[in-house]
């Protein structure tokens, strides 16, 4: 649900976070959290339903929050959703490329159709975004992006090579963006966990994981919360420091 335009820009001195995925999982977990701090936030899915329920639920927050159905995967709805944050708070200080799912078949029994559906939306919906965000930020001379990774962007797992593909492109995207932005005083962190406990992980993967990798066993996971402490610790690293990317594992 996209809110509706407004002339004047909400508190200028606040800096402002865009988003994507923020309206369950992880990336809700990120919006509240940000929202408390004090951040102006941007956010947006494509499941109009959840973007109308999550106004609803963090409606006490609705000065600082903006909230719009697009598709990461569509150009126009990245140009539209950047537009309409600036318009709503004046700048995008910075960018959380939250957005993502996983596909884990056999690879004899792969669908090309999921798979490249699945390089849409965690890895080009990821730069598509970053392209409508970064003249903003050139033209502050200041930025932080967030891409959210895996341990599966560090190390490859049986069943999941076709995860695994998408969040090393996550890495290396990254990595090289980095330097690219150096010099434009942008910053560039990667989050890399764990499995985390969310609807991420479907009954199903959980089961055919335990029967695959931990001998019938539930792995420890993660809470959500772990990686959102992780993501305000870097939105609030002083102008002097460089976090270039976190591991979280489950212990």
């Amino acid at each position: 649900m996209q809110s509706p335009k407004v002339s004047s820009i909400v508190n200028p001195m606040a800096k402002t976070v865009l988003i994507s995925g923020g309206t369950s999982g992880l990336g809700k977990g990120m919006v509240l959290q940000l929202l408390k701090e004090g951040f102006g936030v941007s956010t947006f899915s494509k499941d109009g339903t959840k973007c109308q329920t999550l106004s609803a639920e963090f409606k006490e927050f609705e000065k600082n929050l903006l909230v719009s159905a697009g598709d990461v995967t569509k150009e126009e709805d990245n140009r539209r959703i950047v537009e309409a944050t600036i318009q709503r708070f004046g700048r995008i200080d910075i960018l959380i490329n939250n957005a993502g799912y996983g596909y884990f078949p056999a690879a004899d029994a792969v669908e090309q159709e999921k798979f490249e559906d699945m390089l849409r939306v965690n890895v080009v919906g990821m730069t598509i975004l970053t392209k409508h965000v970064l003249p903003h930020m050139k033209k502050q001379k200041s930025g932080l992006i967030i891409n959210i990774s895996s341990i599966s962007g560090k190390v490859g797992f049986g069943g999941s090579e076709f995860y695994n593909a998408t969040k090393f492109g996550v890495m290396g995207y990254s990595d090289g963006l980095r330097l690219e932005l150096e010099p434009f005083h942008i910053k560039v962190s990667t989050v890399c966990p764990g499995m985390v406990d969310t609807p991420f992980f479907t009954p199903e993967e959980i089961e055919r994981r335990m029967k695959t990798r931990w001998n019938g066993k539930r792995p420890q996971m993660l809470d959500a919360s772990d990686i959102v402490r992780a993501i305000s610790f870097i939105c609030n690293q002083s102008e002097h420091s460089n976090v270039q990317d976190i591991l979280v594992m489950p212990f």
